[in-house]
C-alpha cells in the first residue's frame, strides 16, 4: 500500500507545477437548487459514476478527468453566468444544462467561444433549431417526439378534449404547441390554455397560488389536464385535489417524473399517468443502476442515463480528438465517435479501439446516440403511472 501512495506523490510533486495535479476538465450545469433540484442531485450521481468509470480505466490523454461542477439554480440568468465561468477557465466542453430555457441561454455563452454544449435532459424544440455552429448536442429526444406520443396515446384513449397547464418557458412552450397541433391534427378539440410564471419554479412552495389557475382550467372542462411542468406541479395537483370534490384527471410529462414532483403532490398523485423517454434494459443499464443505486441510494430516474452518456461522450469525445482545449475539434470527434464505426457499448472498450486507431460507435445506456444534422438523437418513450407513491413503467410507445 506504501508504494501506491508514494507514485501519485512523486507525479504530484514533480509532474505538476504549483503542487496540482493535471487534470482534464470537462464543465457541468446541474441544478442543485430551483424547481430542478431533484434532477440535480440525481445528475451529480450520474457524473459521479461516469467519471469513476473513466478513471478506473486510464483515463483520458493519459490523465484523470475532472467534472467541474456549477449550480444553475434552474434560473436561467445563472446558467449563463456559470456557463462563462467554465469558459474563463479554459473549459471547452460543458454537460448541461437541466432546464431548456438554462441551456437555451448558456448556449449565447458557449457557442461564440466554440465551446460543445451536451444537454441531457432539455427537451424544448427551440434547441433544434438554434443557430450554433454544430456545438449544442442532446442525449435526449427533442418534445418534437414527446408531443407525438402524448397526442396519439390520448386520442387512442377516447379523449377528445385537452387543456394544458404548462410552465410559461422554452420547455412548457415548446411542448404544448407541439402537442396541442398533433392532437389537432388527430380531430381532437384543444381547449385555450394556461400557463403559470417560470418562476413559480424556484419560489418556495407555500408562497405559490396555483387557484386561480385551476379555476380558469374547470372552466374549460376538458376529458383531460395536461400537465407540462417541473416539480411545482406536484401543488397543483394537491391544492387542486384539496379545493374540488370533482377532481381533474390529469396527464403528466418527462418534467413531473420526479421525487419533487410526488413530495408535492403526496397522495393525490396517485393513479396520474404519464410519458417520458425510454430505454431498455439490459446487462449494460444494469450494471450502470447497480453502481449508481451505491450512490444516490435509489434506482435511476428519468434522463440520469443520459447524462452518464454525456459524460462518456465527452470523454470520449476529447480522447479522439487529442485535446481538451480546442472546442471544434472536441465536435468534429463528438460526431465520429458517436456513430459510423464499431459498436461498443463501455468506455474501456471504447477507448481501447480509440487507442488502437478503430472507428467506434458508442451506443450509451439511455439508447443508440446517433446524433442527426441538429445534434437530436431518437427514442422511444413509455406510459408512467404512479402507483403506491411511486413512478410505474406501463407500456412502450411511438410517434
Amino acid at each position: 500500500m506504501r508504494k501506491l501512495l508514494l507514485i501519485p506523490l512523486v507525479l504530484l510533486l514533480v509532474g505538476c507545477p504549483g503542487g496540482e495535479k493535471e487534470t482534464v476538465k470537462i464543465g457541468a450545469l446541474i441544478p442543485l437548487t430551483g424547481g430542478l433540484a431533484s434532477y440535480g442531485e440525481y445528475m451529480q450521481y450520474a457524473i459521479d459514476v461516469a467519471v469513476e468509470e473513466i478513471n478506473e480505466n486510464g483515463g483520458v490523454l493519459g490523465k484523470e478527468v475532472e467534472v467541474v461542477v456549477k449550480n444553475t439554480e434552474t434560473n436561467p440568468d445563472v446558467a449563463r453566468e456559470a456557463a462563462q465561468e467554465l469558459v474563463d477557465e479554459g473549459i471547452r466542453i460543458i454537460i448541461g444544462a437541466a432546464a431548456s430555457s438554462s441551456t437555451i441561454e448558456a448556449s449565447e455563452v458557449t457557442i461564440p467561444n466554440e465551446c460543445v454544449l451536451i444537454a441531457p435532459p432539455s427537451t424544448s424544440p427551440d434547441i433544434t433549431t438554434l443557430d450554433d455552429n454544430d456545438l449544442v448536442f442532446r442525449t435526449c429526444p427533442s418534445d418534437l417526439f414527446q408531443g407525438k406520443v402524448m397526442a396519439k396515446y390520448l386520442h387512442d384513449q377516447g379523449k377528445t378534449s385537452i387543456v394544458a397547464l404548462y410552465i410559461n418557458n422554452s420547455y412548457g412552450t415548446g411542448l404544448k404547441n407541439v402537442l396541442y397541433q398533433e392532437f389537432a391534427a388527430l380531430g381532437g378539440e384543444t381547449l385555450k390554455s394556461v400557463s403559470y410564471p417560470e418562476e413559480f419554479s424556484i419560489l418556495p412552495p407555500e408562497s405559490i397560488d396555483f387557484l386561480p389557475y385551476i379555476d380558469t382550467l374547470y372552466a374549460r372542462n376538458a376529458d383531460v389536464v395536461v400537465l407540462i411542468a417541473y416539480d411545482e406541479g406536484g401543488i397543483a395537483v394537491h391544492k387542486e385535489a384539496e379545493e374540488r370534490d370533482d377532481v381533474i384527471e390529469w396527464f403528466g410529462c418527462d418534467g413531473i417524473m420526479t421525487q419533487g414532483f410526488l413530495d408535492n403532490a403526496g397522495t393525490y398523485a396517485e393513479g396520474i399517468k404519464g410519458t417520458a423517454p425510454y430505454h431498455e434494459e439490459d446487462e449494460y443499464y444494469d450494471d450502470f443502476r447497480e453502481r449508481y443505486s451505491e450512490k444516490a441510494g435509489c434506482d435511476p430516474i428519468t434522463f440520469i442515463p443520459n447524462t452518464y452518456d454525456a459524460v462518456i461522450l465527452a470523454a470520449l469525445a476529447i480522447e479522439h480528438a487529442g485535446t481538451w482545449e480546442d472546442g471544434i475539434a472536441i465536435r468534429d470527434a463528438l460526431r465520429e465517435v458517436a456513430s459510423g464505426g464499431t459498436a461498443v457499448r463501455t468506455f474501456a472498450d471504447a477507448v481501447e479501439k480509440l487507442q488502437a486507431g478503430e472507428d467506434i460507435d458508442y451506443n450509451g445506456i439511455s439508447g443508440t446516440l446517433d446524433f442527426d444534422e441538429n445534434g437530436d438523437v431518437e427514442a422511444p418513450y413509455e406510459i408512467w403511472e404512479v402507483q403506491s407513491g411511486e413512478f410505474v413503467h406501463v407500456e412502450v410507445v411511438t410517434p
